[in-house]
């Protein structure tokens, strides 16, 4: 979007001969900002801090690492002892009944007890018990307790507090990644709003310009030296200035529109123009500390990292499920019985120690050991992968810098010719030695070698933060 917006506005410098080149000093200035410099613009730093805090897309990776931490808060949680208040009280009435047929059972022990005792044969006893039917809901029954469980020994609550702490890591460095790419950005779109600035500020140099040259192609006619079309063709080169400057406004309010929207602000408010990014100068890199660095800064490969690691800590949470069995202990004390009150008959306590090991589950633990292995080892790749891209970005963006160089280098010499060509070419014409077609073309090729100039001054400084943000410095 960059290359395109530049190109778009130079553009506009190529119809016009009469364009002061001297105010893109500030704008060419404003480019070696972008990025965290040691001259970096106190006003831009600190739109970039306001962006970093405001931005939406900031505040959903915050959003992303909160929900993170509470992950690792309950992974921890799971470690410890959990005591549960449960009070239940129950009222039922008919559903299915067994029979207990102790009358049956016992009178003929009770009679035979009976007989014995009074030595009368074939006497029954007074006590006589009545057949039951016991039903399966009980009626009026309560139980009321506390009870706790406690794991002694689960190789997954270990593990999984170690991965949570790694994705933690990872959602951290996913952004930092975010923030990188927001400060590039917002220095991106202030420079883009800077740049239409000095551009409407060229365009208002040239009106001043034509301006002059009008007033004297009209002495010119009215002294009868000159015929009136030197006039209109002052008059038209007027006509596209304003075209010109009311294009770039447009410009002007949409870069505006974009930067406010990056750091979360009303589209619309100011933006206020730090002039002293003119004393921001391209500082010296050396190539052969680049790639290195950038595998040290980049924050995509320390989310790959932690996500690797994650994927390693699950290999082994899951070949532990495979070997060692999980230890817990448990209990209960409260009261249980008919009718709802607490006394002593209803009073009881249980505890309980238990262990559990699956003896055959079908090879999942085994599968899923198997897919942790893959997934880490695509996490491998992936890594390896992103650090030869890494290294690749860092290359071509350190050889795209020493070629704008160098272009850079070459414009300089064509334009101390152009600019000869035109001083020479601007007397002739003021002494009546040559026509304006010829003066407006020895001014079309003094702009044109300034704005080739400028383009590869730009480009140096465009190539010169593209080999930033490939470093990630």
């Amino acid at each position: 979007m960059k290359n395109a917006q530049l190109s778009s506005i130079l553009s506009h410098f190529w119809q016009n001969p009469f364009s002061s080149i001297r105010s893109f000093g500030f704008l060419l200035c404003l480019f070696l900002s972008n990025g965290p410099l040691q001259g970096q613009s106190a006003i831009l730093e600190a739109y970039i801090q306001e962006g970093l805090a405001a931005n939406l897309s900031v505040r959903q990776q915050d959003i992303a690492i909160a929900s993170q931490q509470e992950a690792l808060r309950q992974s921890k949680a799971l470690s410890l002892p959990k005591f549960t208040f449960d009070a239940n009280y129950i009222l039922a009435a008919g559903g299915r009944k067994i029979d207990f047929p102790i009358g049956d059972l016992l009178n003929p022990v009770y009679d035979g007890l009976y007989q014995i005792q009074t030595m009368t044969p074939g006497a029954k006893s007074p006590i006589q018990l009545e057949n039951q039917a016991v039903p399966f809901l009980p009626n009026n029954f309560h139980e009321t307790k506390i009870s706790f469980a406690y794991p002694i020994f689960n190789s997954d609550i270990g593990y999984n507090r170690q991965i949570q702490t790694q994705l933690l890591a990872q959602k951290a460095a996913q952004k930092a990644t975010t923030q990188h790419e927001l400060r590039y950005q917002i220095t991106e779109a202030y420079l883009n709003y800077t740049r239409a600035l000095e551009a409407e500020k060229i365009w208002i140099n040239a009106k001043t310009v034509l301006t002059e040259l009008k007033r004297f192609n009209e002495s010119l006619v009215k002294n009868e030296v000159a015929t009136r079309d030197v006039v209109s063709t002052a008059q038209y080169e007027l006509s596209k200035a304003d075209q010109e400057i009311f294009q770039l406004r447009s410009q002007q309010n949409n870069a505006r529109a974009y930067f406010n929207y990056l750091i979360n602000k009303d589209l619309q408010a100011a933006v206020l123009v730090d002039s002293t990014l003119l004393q921001t100068a391209l500082p010296a890199y050396q190539s052969e500390t680049l790639v290195q660095q950038s595998l040290d800064n980049r924050a995509e490969l320390d989310a790959l990292q932690a996500g690797l690691q994650a994927a390693e800590t699950d290999i082994r949470r899951n070949s532990a499920n495979q070997k060692l069995p999980d230890f817990y202990l448990g209990g209960s004390f409260g009261f249980q019985g008919f009718a709802y009150t607490f006394n002593r008959d209803q009073l009881y306590a249980l505890a309980q120690v238990g262990l559990t090991y699956d003896l055959f589950d079908g090879g999942i633990r085994k599968s899923k050991t198997q897919e942790a292995r893959l997934q880490a080892e695509s996490l491998r790749n992936t890594t390896e992968q992103a650090r030869q891209q890494i290294a690749l970005q860092v290359t071509a963006a350190w050889n795209d810098l020493q070629a704008a160089q160098n272009i850079l280098q070459t414009t300089a010499v064509g334009l101390i010719a152009a600019e000869e060509s035109a001083r020479i070419t601007q007397n002739k014409y003021r002494a009546g030695q040559l026509l304006l077609l010829e003066w407006l073309d020895a001014q079309n090729r003094v702009t044109t070698a300034r704005l080739q100039q400028v383009l590869a001054q730009s480009e140096v400084l465009l190539r010169e933060a593209a080999l930033r943000k490939a470093v990630g410095i």
